[in-house]
């Protein structure tokens, strides 16, 4: 059983930018079940609320919710890491239309002042932590990024299940996609040289 989980796919090609080329079966099923497993802890904490959505927008938010905690630990993977590190256009293009959180807040009705704060802060932080895809400071200044966000969302009053969505939504943009934890990028970069 444990070959069986540690042995790598090949993912179809319209999986490529979910999973990268590559992934282990462990790694599919951990992220599989994370994403499951989160989305039904945050809609119970959402059921607390006690607020009114029409079921086509909560199934909606969920379905974005369940994307935001998968690419939360897929991101992290030498599959999904690669693949965007030698795509850096590819990488841009995916930072750019993460609008999940926006359209989280949308359909939950909640403020969206405050979505478009985490938002952006979250968006211009990938940004830059990109631009320092061969730095040497590039994690140190993810993380403290990450802290600066993390320390913004704590001032928001906002419900508990959308602190959580918030959370996994600026660590998945800002350090677990915008990082190049491999260094694949650095070596793509030298080996063009």
């Amino acid at each position: 059983m444990e070959n069986i989980l540690q042995q790598t796919r090949h993912m179809p090609k319209f999986l490529h930018e979910v999973f990268g080329e590559q992934q282990s079966i462990a790694e599919i099923l951990i992220i599989l079940s994370f994403a499951i497993i989160g989305s039904f802890f945050i809609y119970n904490t959402f059921l607390q609320t006690n607020v009114d959505i029409v079921t086509w927008r909560l199934v909606l938010a969920f379905i974005l919710i369940a994307d935001i905690l998968a690419g939360c630990l897929a991101n992290f993977t030498r599959g999904t890491n690669d693949f965007y590190a030698r795509r850096p256009s590819n990488r841009l293009m995916f930072i750019a239309m993460h609008v999940h959180i926006l359209a989280v807040a949308w359909l939950m009705k909640i403020d969206m002042t405050s979505a478009l704060l985490i938002w952006a802060i979250t968006i211009s932080s990938a940004l830059l932590i990109n631009s320092l895809i061969q730095h040497a400071l590039q994690k140190i200044i993810a993380a403290a990024l990450l802290a600066i966000a993390i320390l913004v969302l704590l001032q928001l009053s906002q419900p508990a299940w959308f602190v959580g969505v918030s959370l996994f939504f600026i660590i998945k943009v800002m350090f677990s996609f915008a990082v190049d934890h491999y260094r694949v990028g650095s070596l793509s970069a030298r080996n063009k040289e």
